[in-house]
């Protein structure tokens, strides 16, 4: 078979260059571009890079486990976010309906998110604790959480905002109500009728 007749059996394949590609990002002319994590078909990932990724999953998992327990919450490391403590809807005297986000707050020491959502008006009744799959001793957790919240406000660490509108909406318990408010005027808070 002559050569002319095999270059003529070999399917024609347009070759379109990158820049006119327009399933690729475009790039400066001139410019190499590295595309590892949107075009894994260029390039795949090494196994030192797998490495690191597994390396960091890790240590956020570790870090997610190891502040609650360093932090004096060792149960609230436990807890999954099952929700099924928001059973306790009409049982709660508080009036607290979403039990795990206090959770997940505990966990996390996030002070915001635990006055936001009640953790402050918590009586420690304990009628959440029978809902829990767990059973761990919520309000327990939220007691020390409420503690640790109030150390945090005299400390600074809860914006002076958060406070006020704690304050005005009511979302601050009966324990902490007069320390909290000794502490906001003393800070120049406005006076509450």
């Amino acid at each position: 078979m002559p050569e002319d007749d095999r270059d003529k059996e070999k399917p024609r394949v347009k070759w379109i260059p990158r820049s006119r590609d327009a399933d690729k990002p475009a790039a400066l002319p001139g410019i190499h571009r590295y595309a590892s994590f949107t075009n894994l078909s260029d390039r795949m990932t090494t196994p030192a890079l797998n490495r690191a990724v597994m390396v960091g999953i890790g240590a956020a998992v570790a870090l997610d486990v190891l502040r609650p327990i360093a932090l004096g919450m060792f149960d609230a490391a436990y807890c999954y976010e099952c929700r099924a403590c928001y059973a306790t809807l009409e049982n709660c005297p508080a009036s607290i309906t979403f039990q795990a986000e206090l959770t997940v707050a505990c966990r996390t020491m996030d002070y915001r998110r635990f006055i936001n959502n009640r953790g402050l008006l918590c009586i420690r009744c304990g009628n959440c604790n029978g809902f829990c799959v767990l059973h761990l001793d919520l309000a327990g957790i939220f007691g020390k959480m409420g503690l640790a919240t109030a150390r945090a406000v005299r400390a600074g660490k809860v914006p002076f905002d958060v406070l006020e509108r704690a304050l005005y909406e009511g979302l601050i318990g009966r324990e902490y109500i007069d320390e909290l408010y000794e502490w906001y005027r003393s800070r120049g808070g406005r006076r509450l009728a």
